[in-house]
C-alpha cells in the first residue's frame, strides 16, 4: 500500500504530465478522466490527512480500471520529459532511521566537523587562496618584473668608483700614493635597436604569462567543478546505498516472521542475510568514497584537511548553462575570442617575431653620449725624488681600471695646451706649457716639453695612463697622436670634467655568428607560428567535440530515466509477487540490484551532462563562476581577472 501510496503522490505531484498522457489514448478504455476531474475538483479542498488519504484511495480506485496499454503511455509521457528526468528523484530513498555500521564512529571522527559550501563560494574561495594560481600568478609577476628591467636599460647609466695606490720603490728608497675619483653618466642613444626590441620581445612574452595565468584559472575552475560535482554524486549514491540497507533489514525482518510462521524458509533468510552484510560493505566503502571526495575538493581549494566540505545540494541536477537553440557557429566565435590558450600562441609568435629583430642588433653600430667628473691626486715622499722617477713604472695611480670611461683623460684635459712658446724649456720641469708636474714619456725620462725650439711637439706630452688610456667611450688606444704612457707616477691634484661622444662598431667573425643567430630567430618564429596554428585547430576540434557530447548527455538522461521507471515498477512487482507467494526473495534481490543499478547510472548520465557542459565553457575559455552557476550568455563573459579585487596589476 506504501508503494502505491508513493505513486498516487508522484502522479498527483505530476497532474499535468498525467492529463497530456490521457489526451493520448483513447476515452473509452481509459478510465483516468474520472481521476483527472476528481482532482482537479476536489484537491484544494481536501486539508486534513483523512480526506487526502480518501482522495487517494478514490484515485487508486480509478486507476485501477486503466488499460495496460494507457498506462504504459502516461509513464512513458513522464519519462520523456527532460525537466522531470534532469533532477534525480531522491524522495523515495529518504531513511525513516539513521542507518549505523561498524565502522561510522570511526569515520565520523576523520574529520572535526562540517561545512557547508556552495559552487560559488568554492570557486570564488580558490580564486583567492588556490595555489595552483598563485604559482601561475607568481610566474607572470616574475615577467612583469623583467619587462620592468628591460624598460630601465634605455635610461642613462651612472657610474662612479674611488681607488687608493701605495708604492714603495726599494732602489730610490721612496714612497708614493695615489687617489683616483671618478663619477660620470652615459646616455645611450643607439643600440641597434638591442633595447627598443628588447622591450617589444619582453612585453609580449609578459603578455603570453599573463594569458597563461588566465588559462590556469580555467583549468581550476574546472577541476573544482568536476571535483565539488563528483561530491554530490557520491553523497547521493551514499543515500542510494544506504536506503538498500534499510530495505535490506526491512526485508530480512519479513523473512523471519515468515519462517517464524511456517511460511517462509532458512535458505531466505540466509539469502537476504548475505544481501545485508554486501550492501552494508558498500555502503561503508562508499562512505570512504565520499570522504576522500571532500579531501580532494579540500585540496584543490588549499582547504583544511580537517574540514568535511558537504555541498549544499541534496540531489543531482543538470545545470542548464546553454540554450538548447544555441548554435555551433556562435559557440565558435566566442571561442575564437575568450579562448586564452590562443591569445598565449599569439602572444609567443610575436614574442618570436621581435627576436628576430632583436638578433640584428650587433650588426649595427652604437652611440652614446657620457659625462665624466674626474679628481686624481699622487703624492711622492721625499717629493724631492719625483723628477728622478718620471719613468719608472710604479703604478702611482692604477692604469688597469676597468671603467666605462676607460682612457677619457686627454693632453688637454690634464692642462697641455699645444702652443707656440719660444721661451718654454726642454722639459716639464723646465717650465714648458704643462701643468707643473713630472709626466713619464713613453720612452721614459722627463717628459719632453710641448714647444721646442719654437716648433709645435705632438709627439713628446702625451696622456698618462690614469684610466687606461685612450679617448672616447671604449678602452681603446690612445689616439690623441703619441704613444701611450705606461704607469708611472705623477705627483700632484688634476681635476676635470668632461663631454663626449662615442660611436663603435665592432663585426668580430666577420659577423657570420650574427647572421647565424638571426637564421635561428627566423627558424623559431616559424616554430611559433606553426604551434599558434596548431592551437587553432586544437580548440576548432575541441569545441565541436564538447557540442557534440553535450547533445548526447542530454539525450542519455532520459534513456536513464525510462530504465530507472521501469527498474523501480520490476522491483514494486516483485515484493507484491512475493508477498502474494508466487515469487522467490532471490527475485526481489535481484530487482533491487537493478534498481540500484538504474538510479547509478541516471546518476552519472546527470553527472556526464553538467561536466560536458563544464568543458566547453572551459574550451571556449568562458569559464567563470557566473558562467557555472548562470549559464553561457552569448558574446558576454566576466574575466574572472578583472574583478574588485584584481590579481594582475
Amino acid at each position: 500500500m506504501t508503494d502505491r501510496d508513493n505513486t498516487l503522490r508522484y502522479i498527483e505531484t505530476e497532474l499535468p504530465h498525467v492529463t497530456q498522457a490521457h489526451s493520448k489514448c483513447s476515452a473509452a478504455a481509459c478510465g483516468v478522466e474520472s481521476c483527472i476531474t476528481l482532482i482537479q475538483s476536489r484537491k484544494s479542498t481536501y486539508r486534513t490527512a483523512c480526506a487526502v488519504q480518501i482522495l487517494k484511495t478514490s484515485v487508486f480506485v480509478c486507476l485501477l480500471v486503466i488499460s495496460n496499454s494507457s498506462w504504459a503511455r502516461a509513464v512513458e509521457v513522464i519519462a520523456a520529459n527532460h525537466e522531470l528526468n534532469k533532477t534525480l528523484d531522491l524522495r523515495p530513498l529518504y531513511l525513516s532511521a539513521v542507518i549505523e555500521t561498524s565502522s561510522t564512529k570511526a569515520l565520523g571522527e576523520e574529520a572535526s566537523y562540517d561545512q557547508s559550501i556552495t559552487l560559488s563560494q568554492a570557486l570564488t574561495y580558490a580564486l583567492t587562496n588556490g595555489l595552483p594560481l598563485k604559482i601561475s600568478k607568481e610566474a607572470f609577476n616574475y615577467q612583469h618584473f623583467q619587462t620592468l628591467a628591460n624598460v630601465a636599460s634605455a635610461l642613462p647609466s651612472f657610474s662612479m668608483s674611488y681607488t687608493i695606490i701605495k708604492d714603495n720603490i726599494f732602489n730610490k728608497d721612496t714612497t708614493s700614493k695615489g687617489q683616483s675619483f671618478l663619477a660620470g653618466v652615459s646616455y645611450p642613444v643607439f643600440q641597434g635597436g638591442s633595447i627598443v626590441y628588447g622591450i617589444l620581445s619582453q612585453h609580449y612574452r609578459e603578455q603570453g604569462w599573463k594569458y597563461a595565468y588566465k588559462a590556469t584559472i580555467s583549468d581550476v575552475f574546472l577541476d573544482i567543478y568536476q571535483k565539488y560535482i563528483n561530491l554530490i554524486q557520491n553523497r547521493v549514491l551514499l543515500q542510494i546505498y544506504a536506503k538498500t540497507v534499510e530495505v535490506d533489514q526491512e526485508q530480512l525482518r519479513i523473512n523471519r516472521a515468515q519462517l517464524k510462521s511456517g511460511t517462509g524458509t532458512q535458505f531466505a533468510v540466509l539469502q537476504s542475510k548475505t544481501q545485508l552484510a554486501t550492501d552494508k560493505q558498500s555502503l561503508i566503502q562508499q562512505q570512504v568514497v565520499v570522504r576522500q571526495a571532500a579531501l580532494a575538493l579540500n585540496l584543490s581549494l588549499n582547504f583544511p584537511m580537517s574540514v568535511n566540505l558537504v555541498p549544499v545540494e541534496k540531489t543531482l541536477t543538470e545545470a542548464s548553462l546553454f540554450n538548447q537553440q544555441v548554435s555551433v557557429d556562435r559557440l565558435m566565435k566566442d571561442a575564437l575570442t575568450f579562448n586564452p590558450s590562443l591569445r598565449q600562441y599569439e602572444m609567443f609568435r610575436m614574442t618570436a617575431a621581435r627576436n628576430i629583430q632583436l638578433a640584428s642588433a650587433p650588426l649595427y653600430p652604437t652611440v652614446s653620449f657620457f659625462t665624466l667628473y674626474q679628481h686624481n691626486e699622487g703624492t711622492v715622499f721625499p717629493a724631492a725624488n719625483a723628477a728622478d722617477l718620471g719613468g719608472v713604472a710604479t703604478s702611482a695611480i692604477t692604469s688597469a681600471l676597468n671603467s666605462t670611461f676607460a682612457g677619457r683623460a686627454s693632453n688637454n684635459a690634464l692642462g697641455q695646451q699645444q702652443s707656440f712658446s719660444p721661451t718654454a724649456g726642454t722639459t716639464s720641469t723646465q717650465g714648458a706649457n704643462t701643468a707643473p708636474l713630472a709626466m713619464p714619456a713613453a720612452s721614459g725620462g722627463t717628459p719632453i716639453a710641448s714647444v721646442q725650439s719654437g716648433s709645435l711637439v705632438s709627439s713628446g706630452a702625451v696622456a698618462p695612463s690614469i684610466f687606461g688610456g685612450g679617448n672616447g667611450a671604449g678602452a681603446n688606444a690612445n689616439v690623441n697622436g703619441s704613444l701611450q704612457a705606461p704607469a708611472g707616477i705623477f705627483p700632484g691634484l688634476f681635476r676635470s670634467f668632461q663631454m663626449g661622444f662615442a660611436l663603435n662598431y665592432a663585426l668580430p667573425n666577420s659577423g657570420l655568428s650574427y647572421v647565424a643567430n638571426i637564421y635561428a630567430a627566423r627558424t623559431l618564429a616559424r616554430q611559433a607560428l606553426i604551434q599558434c596554428n596548431q592551437e587553432l585547430d586544437l580548440v576548432q576540434q575541441q569545441v565541436h567535440s564538447d557540442y557534440l557530447s553535450m547533445i548526447n548527455a542530454r539525450v542519455m538522461i532520459d534513456k536513464a530515466a525510462y530504465a530507472v521507471a521501469s527498474a523501480r515498477e520490476a522491483y514494486r512487482l516483485s515484493r507484491v509477487r512475493l508477498v502474494s507467494g508466487v515469487s522467490t526473495n532471490l527475485e526481489v534481490i535481484q530487482s533491487q540490484r537493478d534498481y540500484i543499478t538504474a538510479l547509478s547510472n541516471q546518476a552519472q548520465a546527470i553527472v556526464a551532462s553538467n561536466l560536458a557542459q563544464a568543458q566547453l565553457l572551459h574550451d571556449m575559455g568562458m569559464i567563470s563562476v557566473a558562467t557555472l552557476t548562470n549559464g553561457y550568455q552569448p558574446g558576454v563573459f566576466a574575466d574572472p581577472t578583472k574583478q574588485k579585487n584584481k590579481l594582475i596589476p
